[in-house]
């Protein structure tokens, strides 16, 4: 099963094993846009616990109300949490929610997606 979404924050490429996100280039993530990024994410995975990579290297601010949304309603069905970085920029935004939020899944930051994948598939469970 191959399944896309796009809204005016991401774009969604589901499969079988892994949910995938594009964040696009826009001024910033707010709490709307964060409740929009999650609201589109639950629909397209229905129920379904499995990794996620989000690749954010567009993204340049995300405010404090939208991390903490993704650290805690965000993180439902979530199994592992891959973010592809580019630093500086986006290294130091995933390294403030990493730093920030207790992690309720296993959660990494990577400039090589091949790595970021090895991680999620290193998280499966049995």
């Amino acid at each position: 099963m191959k399944e896309s979404h796009e809204n005016a924050y991401a774009v969604y490429l589901l499969t079988d094993e892994l949910l995938h996100i594009v964040y696009k280039r826009v001024p910033y993530i707010d709490l709307k846009a964060a409740q929009v990024i999650v609201k589109d994410r639950m629909m397209l995975q229905k129920g379904k616990e499995m990794p996620v990579l989000c690749d954010i290297r567009q993204v340049r601010k995300v405010d404090k109300p939208a991390r903490d949304y993704f650290a805690l309603e965000g993180s439902l069905w979530i199994r592992a949490l891959a973010f592809l970085v580019d630093p500086p920029v986006t290294d130091v935004i995933s390294s403030i929610y990493l730093g920030t939020h207790a992690q309720k899944v296993p959660t990494k930051s990577f400039i090589k997606k091949t790595e970021a994948l090895r991680f999620l598939q290193y998280q499966e469970s049995p």
